[in-house]
Protein backbone atom coordinates (compact mmCIF):
# COMPACT_ATOMS: atom_id res chain seq x y z
CA UNK A 1 0.00 0.00 0.00
CA UNK A 2 1.09 3.56 -0.65
CA UNK A 3 1.83 5.75 2.34
CA UNK A 4 -1.57 7.34 3.18
CA UNK A 5 -0.19 10.37 5.04
CA UNK A 6 0.27 13.65 3.15
CA UNK A 7 2.79 16.03 4.77
CA UNK A 8 2.60 18.55 1.94
CA UNK A 9 1.34 22.09 2.50
CA UNK A 10 -2.09 22.57 0.97
CA UNK A 11 -2.69 18.85 0.34
CA UNK A 12 -5.91 17.63 1.91
CA UNK A 13 -5.54 14.76 4.40
CA UNK A 14 -7.35 11.51 3.75
CA UNK A 15 -9.02 11.71 7.16
CA UNK A 16 -10.40 14.90 8.65
CA UNK A 17 -10.76 15.52 12.36
CA UNK A 18 -11.32 18.66 14.37
CA UNK A 19 -12.57 21.04 11.68
CA UNK A 20 -15.92 19.46 10.83
CA UNK A 21 -17.93 22.31 12.31
CA UNK A 22 -16.47 24.79 9.80
CA UNK A 23 -17.09 22.47 6.85
CA UNK A 24 -20.63 21.57 7.88
CA UNK A 25 -21.60 25.20 8.47
CA UNK A 26 -20.26 26.27 5.09
CA UNK A 27 -22.03 23.43 3.30
CA UNK A 28 -25.33 24.43 4.91
CA UNK A 29 -24.73 28.05 3.89
CA UNK A 30 -24.39 27.07 0.22
CA UNK A 31 -27.52 24.93 0.44
CA UNK A 32 -29.55 27.64 2.18
CA UNK A 33 -29.31 29.98 -0.80
CA UNK A 34 -28.38 33.65 -1.15
CA UNK A 35 -28.43 35.69 2.00
CA UNK A 36 -26.93 33.13 4.37
CA UNK A 37 -24.32 35.05 6.42
CA UNK A 38 -21.94 32.08 6.51
CA UNK A 39 -21.27 32.34 2.79
CA UNK A 40 -18.44 34.78 3.51
CA UNK A 41 -15.82 33.45 5.93
CA UNK A 42 -12.30 34.19 7.12
CA UNK A 43 -9.99 31.47 8.42
CA UNK A 44 -6.98 32.62 10.44
CA UNK A 45 -4.23 30.89 12.41
CA UNK A 46 -0.49 30.39 12.66
CA UNK A 47 1.77 28.64 10.16
CA UNK A 48 1.22 24.91 9.81
CA UNK A 49 -2.20 25.00 11.48
CA UNK A 50 -4.07 23.92 8.34
CA UNK A 51 -5.54 27.13 6.87
CA UNK A 52 -4.79 26.36 3.21
CA UNK A 53 -5.95 22.76 3.60
CA UNK A 54 -9.23 23.96 5.09
CA UNK A 55 -9.62 26.40 2.20
CA UNK A 56 -9.15 23.48 -0.20
CA UNK A 57 -11.82 21.50 1.62
CA UNK A 58 -14.23 24.43 1.33
CA UNK A 59 -13.51 24.48 -2.41
CA UNK A 60 -14.31 20.75 -2.59
CA UNK A 61 -17.65 21.37 -0.88
CA UNK A 62 -18.49 23.95 -3.56
CA UNK A 63 -17.25 21.69 -6.39
CA UNK A 64 -19.51 18.85 -5.21
CA UNK A 65 -22.48 21.19 -5.59
CA UNK A 66 -21.44 22.08 -9.14
CA UNK A 67 -20.11 25.52 -8.22
CA UNK A 68 -17.26 27.24 -10.04
CA UNK A 69 -14.25 28.01 -7.80
CA UNK A 70 -12.07 31.03 -8.51
CA UNK A 71 -8.74 31.04 -6.67
CA UNK A 72 -6.79 34.18 -5.80
CA UNK A 73 -3.74 34.91 -3.66
CA UNK A 74 -3.00 37.94 -1.55
CA UNK A 75 0.52 37.90 -3.00
CA UNK A 76 -0.63 38.95 -6.46
CA UNK A 77 -2.83 41.66 -7.94
CA UNK A 78 -6.00 39.80 -7.06
CA UNK A 79 -8.67 42.04 -8.56
CA UNK A 80 -6.91 42.45 -11.91
CA UNK A 81 -6.04 38.76 -12.13
CA UNK A 82 -9.63 37.76 -11.46
CA UNK A 83 -11.01 40.33 -13.90
CA UNK A 84 -8.61 39.81 -16.77
CA UNK A 85 -7.54 36.17 -16.49
CA UNK A 86 -9.24 33.87 -14.00
CA UNK A 87 -12.88 34.71 -14.73
CA UNK A 88 -12.53 34.94 -18.55
CA UNK A 89 -10.86 31.52 -18.49
CA UNK A 90 -13.71 30.12 -16.40
CA UNK A 91 -16.29 31.62 -18.78
CA UNK A 92 -14.50 30.04 -21.72
CA UNK A 93 -14.40 26.66 -19.97
CA UNK A 94 -18.16 26.59 -19.37
CA UNK A 95 -19.13 28.27 -22.65
CA UNK A 96 -16.36 27.83 -25.22
CA UNK A 97 -16.65 30.01 -28.31
CA UNK A 98 -15.89 28.58 -31.76
CA UNK A 99 -12.56 29.63 -33.16
CA UNK A 100 -12.56 31.83 -36.27
CA UNK A 101 -10.74 30.48 -39.31
CA UNK A 102 -9.59 32.43 -42.36
CA UNK A 103 -11.34 30.86 -45.35
CA UNK A 104 -10.38 33.37 -48.03
CA UNK A 105 -8.79 36.71 -48.78
CA UNK A 106 -9.90 39.25 -51.38
CA UNK A 107 -8.04 42.40 -52.31
CA UNK A 108 -9.98 45.31 -53.78
CA UNK A 109 -8.40 47.90 -56.01
CA UNK A 110 -5.56 49.56 -54.23
CA UNK A 111 -5.74 53.29 -54.81
CA UNK A 112 -5.95 54.84 -51.41
CA UNK A 113 -5.68 53.87 -47.78
CA UNK A 114 -8.31 54.89 -45.32
CA UNK A 115 -7.99 54.59 -41.57
CA UNK A 116 -10.53 54.95 -38.81
CA UNK A 117 -9.72 55.63 -35.19
CA UNK A 118 -11.82 53.54 -32.86
CA UNK A 119 -12.11 54.55 -29.27
CA UNK A 120 -10.77 51.93 -26.88
CA UNK A 121 -13.49 49.82 -25.37
CA UNK A 122 -13.96 50.40 -21.63
CA UNK A 123 -12.28 47.86 -19.40
CA UNK A 124 -14.79 45.52 -17.77
CA UNK A 125 -15.24 45.75 -14.02
CA UNK A 126 -14.89 42.77 -11.68
CA UNK A 127 -18.63 42.89 -11.02
CA UNK A 128 -19.35 42.69 -14.73
CA UNK A 129 -17.05 39.71 -15.17
CA UNK A 130 -18.66 37.87 -12.25
CA UNK A 131 -22.14 38.54 -13.61
CA UNK A 132 -21.02 37.18 -16.97
CA UNK A 133 -19.80 33.97 -15.33
CA UNK A 134 -22.89 33.60 -13.16
CA UNK A 135 -25.05 34.06 -16.25
CA UNK A 136 -23.28 31.17 -17.96
CA UNK A 137 -23.90 28.62 -15.19
CA UNK A 138 -26.87 27.37 -13.19
CA UNK A 139 -25.09 26.95 -9.85
CA UNK A 140 -22.83 29.48 -8.11
CA UNK A 141 -19.34 30.93 -7.77
CA UNK A 142 -16.97 30.64 -4.82
CA UNK A 143 -14.02 33.04 -4.66
CA UNK A 144 -11.17 31.89 -2.38
CA UNK A 145 -8.26 34.08 -1.29
CA UNK A 146 -5.20 32.54 0.37
CA UNK A 147 -2.49 34.55 2.16
CA UNK A 148 -5.02 37.34 2.59
CA UNK A 149 -2.76 39.05 5.14
CA UNK A 150 -0.53 40.07 2.20
CA UNK A 151 -3.37 41.54 0.15
CA UNK A 152 -3.36 45.11 -1.08
CA UNK A 153 -6.20 46.94 0.73
CA UNK A 154 -7.29 48.48 -2.59
CA UNK A 155 -7.58 45.00 -4.08
CA UNK A 156 -9.69 43.84 -1.16
CA UNK A 157 -11.88 46.90 -1.52
CA UNK A 158 -12.55 46.17 -5.20
CA UNK A 159 -13.44 42.57 -4.39
CA UNK A 160 -15.65 43.71 -1.51
CA UNK A 161 -17.58 46.12 -3.75
CA UNK A 162 -18.16 43.41 -6.35
CA UNK A 163 -19.14 40.81 -3.77
CA UNK A 164 -21.56 43.09 -1.92
CA UNK A 165 -23.13 44.23 -5.18
CA UNK A 166 -23.87 40.62 -6.12
CA UNK A 167 -25.11 39.73 -2.63
CA UNK A 168 -27.62 42.60 -2.83
CA UNK A 169 -28.96 41.05 -6.04
CA UNK A 170 -29.31 37.59 -4.43
CA UNK A 171 -26.63 36.10 -6.64
CA UNK A 172 -25.24 32.63 -5.91
CA UNK A 173 -21.86 33.89 -4.68
CA UNK A 174 -19.61 32.98 -1.74
CA UNK A 175 -16.23 34.17 -0.48
CA UNK A 176 -13.66 32.33 1.67
CA UNK A 177 -10.35 33.83 2.82
CA UNK A 178 -7.41 32.50 4.84
CA UNK A 179 -4.35 34.14 6.40
CA UNK A 180 -2.07 34.53 9.39
CA UNK A 181 -3.85 35.68 12.53
CA UNK A 182 -1.98 38.95 13.11
CA UNK A 183 -2.17 39.95 9.45
CA UNK A 184 -5.89 39.23 9.31
CA UNK A 185 -6.49 41.24 12.49
CA UNK A 186 -4.57 44.14 10.95
CA UNK A 187 -6.79 44.03 7.86
CA UNK A 188 -9.92 43.98 10.00
CA UNK A 189 -8.81 47.27 11.56
CA UNK A 190 -8.43 49.06 8.21
CA UNK A 191 -10.96 51.72 7.16
CA UNK A 192 -13.35 50.30 4.61
CA UNK A 193 -12.95 46.71 5.85
CA UNK A 194 -16.57 46.48 6.98
CA UNK A 195 -17.27 43.49 4.76
CA UNK A 196 -14.37 41.62 6.36
CA UNK A 197 -15.65 42.32 9.84
CA UNK A 198 -19.08 41.00 8.83
CA UNK A 199 -17.66 37.72 7.56
CA UNK A 200 -17.79 34.61 9.75
CA UNK A 201 -14.36 34.46 11.39
CA UNK A 202 -12.77 31.16 12.44
CA UNK A 203 -9.41 31.18 14.20
CA UNK A 204 -7.84 27.74 13.99
CA UNK A 205 -6.12 26.40 17.05
CA UNK A 206 -4.23 23.12 17.53
CA UNK A 207 -6.18 19.89 17.28
CA UNK A 208 -7.16 18.21 20.52
CA UNK A 209 -5.19 15.14 21.56
CA UNK A 210 -8.20 12.97 20.71
CA UNK A 211 -8.55 14.49 17.22
CA UNK A 212 -4.84 14.08 16.50
CA UNK A 213 -4.97 10.45 17.67
CA UNK A 214 -8.07 9.75 15.60
CA UNK A 215 -6.51 11.26 12.47
CA UNK A 216 -3.39 9.11 12.87
CA UNK A 217 -5.18 5.84 13.58
CA UNK A 218 -7.95 6.18 10.99
CA UNK A 219 -5.57 7.30 8.23
CA UNK A 220 -3.33 4.29 8.83
CA UNK A 221 -6.28 1.90 9.21
CA UNK A 222 -7.79 2.94 5.87
CA UNK A 223 -4.56 1.78 4.24
CA UNK A 224 -4.50 -1.50 6.16
CA UNK A 225 -2.01 -0.65 8.92
CA UNK A 226 -2.54 -0.22 12.65
CA UNK A 227 -0.97 2.05 15.27
CA UNK A 228 -0.57 0.42 18.65
CA UNK A 229 -2.37 2.47 21.33
CA UNK A 230 0.97 3.49 22.85
CA UNK A 231 2.35 4.56 19.46
CA UNK A 232 -0.75 6.56 18.56
CA UNK A 233 -0.68 8.35 21.91
CA UNK A 234 3.04 9.12 21.64
CA UNK A 235 2.69 10.39 18.06
CA UNK A 236 -0.33 12.56 18.90
CA UNK A 237 1.43 14.13 21.89
CA UNK A 238 4.51 14.81 19.78
CA UNK A 239 2.46 16.77 17.22
CA UNK A 240 1.13 19.21 19.85
CA UNK A 241 -2.03 19.30 17.74
CA UNK A 242 -0.46 20.83 14.62
CA UNK A 243 -2.05 19.23 11.54
CA UNK A 244 1.14 19.40 9.46
CA UNK A 245 3.02 17.51 12.18
CA UNK A 246 0.22 14.94 12.39
CA UNK A 247 0.72 14.13 8.72
CA UNK A 248 4.51 14.31 8.98
CA UNK A 249 4.96 12.02 11.99
CA UNK A 250 2.41 9.60 10.51
CA UNK A 251 4.24 9.57 7.20
CA UNK A 252 7.67 8.99 8.74
CA UNK A 253 6.45 6.34 11.19
CA UNK A 254 4.69 4.52 8.35
CA UNK A 255 7.93 4.45 6.35
CA UNK A 256 9.89 3.18 9.34
CA UNK A 257 7.51 0.49 10.56
CA UNK A 258 7.39 -3.10 9.42
CA UNK A 259 3.78 -4.10 9.83
CA UNK A 260 2.15 -2.57 12.91
CA UNK A 261 3.35 0.95 13.80
CA UNK A 262 4.67 0.66 17.35
CA UNK A 263 6.12 3.15 19.80
CA UNK A 264 9.65 2.32 18.64
CA UNK A 265 8.84 3.42 15.08
CA UNK A 266 7.44 6.73 16.36
CA UNK A 267 10.40 7.39 18.63
CA UNK A 268 12.90 6.63 15.87
CA UNK A 269 11.55 9.38 13.59
CA UNK A 270 11.05 12.19 16.11
CA UNK A 271 14.36 13.87 15.32
CA UNK A 272 13.79 13.68 11.56
CA UNK A 273 10.30 15.12 11.99
CA UNK A 274 11.69 18.12 13.89
CA UNK A 275 14.35 18.62 11.21
CA UNK A 276 11.79 18.55 8.41
CA UNK A 277 9.50 20.90 10.30
CA UNK A 278 12.44 23.26 10.68
CA UNK A 279 13.23 23.15 6.98
CA UNK A 280 9.63 23.57 5.85
CA UNK A 281 8.29 26.04 8.43
CA UNK A 282 10.93 27.57 10.71
CA UNK A 283 13.74 28.24 8.26
CA UNK A 284 11.62 30.32 5.83
CA UNK A 285 10.00 32.28 8.67
CA UNK A 286 13.41 33.15 10.19
CA UNK A 287 15.13 34.08 6.93
CA UNK A 288 14.52 37.85 7.04
CA UNK A 289 14.48 38.35 10.81
CA UNK A 290 16.75 41.31 11.76
CA UNK A 291 19.65 40.71 14.20
CA UNK A 292 17.98 42.39 17.20
CA UNK A 293 14.87 40.24 16.81
CA UNK A 294 16.95 37.10 16.28
CA UNK A 295 18.83 37.79 19.54
CA UNK A 296 15.46 37.96 21.29
CA UNK A 297 14.48 34.59 19.81
CA UNK A 298 17.84 33.04 20.72
CA UNK A 299 17.38 34.19 24.31
CA UNK A 300 13.86 32.73 24.39
CA UNK A 301 15.18 29.40 23.13
CA UNK A 302 17.83 29.29 25.87
CA UNK A 303 15.11 30.02 28.45
CA UNK A 304 12.89 27.16 27.29
CA UNK A 305 10.65 28.97 24.81
CA UNK A 306 7.40 28.73 26.79
CA UNK A 307 5.98 31.36 29.16
CA UNK A 308 9.23 33.34 29.11
CA UNK A 309 8.95 36.55 31.11
CA UNK A 310 10.19 39.93 30.01
CA UNK A 311 12.36 40.15 33.13
CA UNK A 312 14.15 36.89 32.31
CA UNK A 313 14.69 37.99 28.71
CA UNK A 314 16.06 41.36 29.82
CA UNK A 315 18.44 39.64 32.21
CA UNK A 316 19.64 37.19 29.54
CA UNK A 317 20.12 39.93 26.94
CA UNK A 318 21.60 42.43 29.38
CA UNK A 319 19.09 45.10 28.39
CA UNK A 320 16.31 47.02 30.20
CA UNK A 321 12.86 45.46 30.03
CA UNK A 322 11.47 48.65 28.52
CA UNK A 323 13.82 48.36 25.54
CA UNK A 324 12.33 44.99 24.51
CA UNK A 325 8.72 46.05 23.87
CA UNK A 326 9.23 47.07 20.24
CA UNK A 327 11.10 43.85 19.41
CA UNK A 328 8.41 41.82 21.14
CA UNK A 329 5.64 43.52 19.13
CA UNK A 330 7.42 42.94 15.82
CA UNK A 331 7.98 39.24 16.55
CA UNK A 332 4.31 38.84 17.44
CA UNK A 333 3.46 40.51 14.12
CA UNK A 334 5.72 38.02 12.35
CA UNK A 335 3.77 35.15 13.97
CA UNK A 336 6.95 33.83 15.60
CA UNK A 337 5.93 34.40 19.22
CA UNK A 338 2.64 34.82 21.00
CA UNK A 339 1.64 36.42 24.31
CA UNK A 340 1.17 33.83 27.06
CA UNK A 341 0.07 35.47 30.26
CA UNK A 342 1.00 38.75 31.88
CA UNK A 343 4.24 39.96 30.33
CA UNK A 344 5.25 36.50 29.11
CA UNK A 345 5.68 35.09 25.61
CA UNK A 346 5.93 31.66 24.00
CA UNK A 347 7.01 30.43 20.59
CA UNK A 348 4.06 30.39 18.18
CA UNK A 349 5.01 27.09 16.52
CA UNK A 350 6.08 23.81 18.09
CA UNK A 351 9.80 22.99 18.25
CA UNK A 352 10.89 26.43 17.08
CA UNK A 353 13.15 26.67 20.12
CA UNK A 354 14.78 23.34 19.30
CA UNK A 355 15.36 24.46 15.75
CA UNK A 356 16.95 27.75 16.87
CA UNK A 357 19.31 26.13 19.36
CA UNK A 358 20.46 23.52 16.85
CA UNK A 359 20.79 25.95 13.91
CA UNK A 360 22.63 28.97 15.18
CA UNK A 361 24.03 29.61 11.71
CA UNK A 362 25.63 27.88 8.73
CA UNK A 363 28.50 25.55 9.61
CA UNK A 364 31.82 26.70 8.24
CA UNK A 365 33.64 24.08 6.20
CA UNK A 366 37.36 24.37 5.47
Amino acid sequence: MHNPFRPTFGASPRVWAGREAVLDEFGRALDNGPGDPHRSIIVSGSRGIGKTVLLTELEDIAHKRGWIVLRASGREGMADTLTNSTIPEAVHDVNPQPERKVTGVSVAGIGSIRTDINEAAPQPRLTTRLRELLGAIETGVLVTIDEVQDADPDDLSRIAVAYQDLVRDDAEIALAMAGLTRGVNRLLDLPGATFLRRARHYELGPLTLDDATRTLTLTAAEAGTQFTPEAADAAARFTQGYPYLVQLIGYLAWEQATGVIDAGAVESVRREAIERLGTQVHQPSLRDVPPRQRQYLDAMARLGGQDVTGADLADTLGRPVTSLSDTRAKLIERDLITPSGWGAVSFAQPYLGEYITSHQGPRRVS
